[in-house]
């Protein structure tokens, strides 16, 4: 039987296992063989773990691209054109990109007329609260996701969060990046969050975008903490979300911090005195215990908080400065928190510096569109995102290949020994497609490890391109352009 779209799939224990349907297995997908039977996929996948039967993938040259098919790219997610097809959404993605079709952007929801209900605390659902999902209480409960979590945050309660392992399949990967992140989170019955870091570590634009996701904007004297200080203590201390934490991690290849089961510190005198006189955060830190400690002992003490924002001072020069640099590049040179210059900025009514645009030259906008972005980026020493929106703002169609990439042995051997990123940006790829092929063969990627931002480096950027920096350091262009973007530094600009 073929499932209809409102039918429930079953799920591995629902379903009588008959030698007719192992047969089926590895013959087709494992998404369309169950849409056929009425199963999950993730069931039928299970199944052919377990007999030991490897993931059928049909080769380019066994599909036949009609022109009907290749109008309808575009048209509807991948995942659905795949289904309809009865082929794998690799092949259709791969075709979209070669033809230079853009991925279809799914319509915004419009706006339910009904009212939203509002909840009422009690002392038992206040106690509920943390326990289970924002999920499973607003369906008992009768109301939105939205009004639980609200509730939830107010009171300072941390989320429920079921502590075990995800099991990234490949299809799982192959999604990332193809439909909304919260549409992947919901089908597999994870969190939302852990979907998009693990997307961002993957180096995968979003879905509908071009460009990775926009870093989380953290105080600089937290931002040199991450990665020394779990995220919760960082957390805590700066008055920040830990998911910001974590995103910053993720994009910058950070890994997390060890945690350390704290001992209870004997206060001295001398030690009590420093109290009030650095945030709690500093001045755990120095004394190597966890700030919730210096946190009690002062509150104990009856001892107020460090107030960094009166460390500040306002002299007349500086608010004239307000407004003419980035925040960011003002709070490095001052050596003060960001966040502080942009309150007191936004107090004065002073609006941001506006990001300078690239000036385009008239030699550079003739060479739009007759090569692939990403190789028109390299030239030019910025960002392929930069190149397509300026493509498309002067409405000059992609560059399309006249033949689908060939993999050659020598390229082939090169995955996994460099970052994705790299190799993509080397071949004129997509990350996507070089991560996609790599996980075919089931290499695993190479971790770059963490560069080190000398002041000889930071220095040279804007001064050369982007490009010749990475080729020093033997890291992707990408990675220095996102380091410059972050200290406000312009753009090399060709004379």
């Amino acid at each position: 039987m073929n499932a209809t779209p409102n039918t429930k799939l079953l799920a591995y224990r629902e379903v009588e296992w008959t030698d007719e349907i192992d047969q089926l297995l590895g013959t087709e997908s494992d998404s369309i063989i169950g849409h056929r039977l009425g199963i999950s996929p993730r069931s039928i996948a299970a199944r052919r773990r377990n007999l030991g039967q490897r993931f059928h993938r049909r080769k380019a040259e066994d599909i036949v691209w009609t022109k009907k098919m290749q109008k309808q790219l575009g048209s509807m997610p991948d995942t659905e054109l795949a289904k309809l097809w009865g082929i794998d959404v690799y092949w259709v993605r791969q075709r979209r990109i070669e033809l230079g079709i853009d991925a279809h952007v799914m319509p915004e929801n419009p706006k339910s007329s009904k009212t939203i209900r509002r909840l009422k605390l009690t002392q038992g659902r206040i106690a509920s609260l943390g326990k289970s999902s924002d999920t499973f209480l607003a369906k008992r409960w009768g109301v939105s996701n939205n009004v639980v979590t609200n509730a939830r945050r107010k009171l300072g309660i941390e989320p429920f969060i079921v502590n075990r392992e995800i099991d990234w399949t490949k299809k799982m990967v192959n999604l990332l990046g193809e439909i909304l992140d919260g549409s992947l989170a919901r089908e597999y019955g994870i969190s939302h969050l852990a979907v998009k870091i693990k997307r961002i570590e993957m180096r995968i634009p979003s879905f509908g975008k071009d460009e990775m996701d926009a870093e989380p904007e953290l105080p600089a004297e937290l931002i040199q903490w991450i990665g020394k200080v779990p995220d919760k203590q960082l957390s805590d201390e700066y008055n920040v979300r830990r998911m910001d934490v974590r995103l910053y991690r993720a994009l910058h290849g950070i890994p997390l911090a060890e945690y350390v089961v704290p001992t209870e510190h004997t206060w001295t005198e001398p030690e009590s005195v420093l109290l009030g006189t650095m945030s709690d955060g500093a001045l755990g830190r120095k004394l190597k215990i966890p700030p919730q400690q210096v946190f009690h002992r002062r509150r104990t003490l009856g001892i107020a908080p460090f107030d960094r924002q009166g460390t500040i001072r306002w002299t007349q020069d500086r608010v004239a400065q307000l407004g003419t640099q980035p925040d960011h590049e003002l709070a490095r040179r001052w050596e003060v928190p960001q966040r502080s210059v942009t309150v007191k900025r936004e107090a004065l009514g002073i609006k941001p510096c506006p990001q300078n645009a690239r000036r385009w030259k008239k030699s550079e906008l003739k060479q739009l569109g007759t090569m692939l972005d990403t190789v028109l980026a390299k030239e030019l020493g910025i960002s392929p995102g930069l190149v397509a929106r300026k493509r498309m703002e002067l409405d000059i169609p992609p560059f399309k290949s006249s033949a689908a990439f060939k993999w050659k042995p020598e390229i082939l051997k090169r995955l996994g020994t460099v970052p994705d990123d790299e190799l993509a940006l080397e071949l004129g790829l997509s990350y996507q497609f070089v991560a996609q092929k790599r996980l075919e063969f089931g290499i695993p990627s190479m971790r770059r490890s963490s560069l080190k931002w000398t002041d000889e480096i930071v220095n040279k950027m804007g001064v050369i391109s982007d490009a010749q920096i990475a080729k020093e350091l033997s890291c992707s262009t990408v990675l220095v352009r996102l380091k410059r973007v972050e200290l406000g530094i312009a753009p090399y600009q060709k004379p």
